[in-house]
């Protein structure tokens, strides 16, 4: 994957995320607050989320089974 080299040949289809992901995270460093606290200064859970649901599609694959369920409760409906 870090590669950047698709199955075919060109860039893959996730490389873009996680070209962007690397770049956050040479960024990304804990910072600790008054309190005591250590937060992320530069959070990339957003970048991170993006990347895997590229390489993953569980977002994707959850929206197609309510879809696929859906429409299979409106035909339920409208045979009886």
């Amino acid at each position: 994957m870090s590669s950047g080299r698709g199955l075919n040949g060109g860039v893959s289809r996730c490389y873009p995320f996680f070209a962007e992901f690397k770049e956050c995270l040479k960024t990304e460093s804990l910072v600790t607050q008054e309190d005591g606290t250590r937060k992320w200064k530069n959070d990339c859970w957003q970048v991170r989320e993006d990347y895997f649901e590229c390489l993953h599609a569980k977002k994707e694959w959850a929206m197609v089974r309510k879809v696929n369920e859906e429409e299979k409760r409106q035909a339920e409906i409208s045979a009886n």
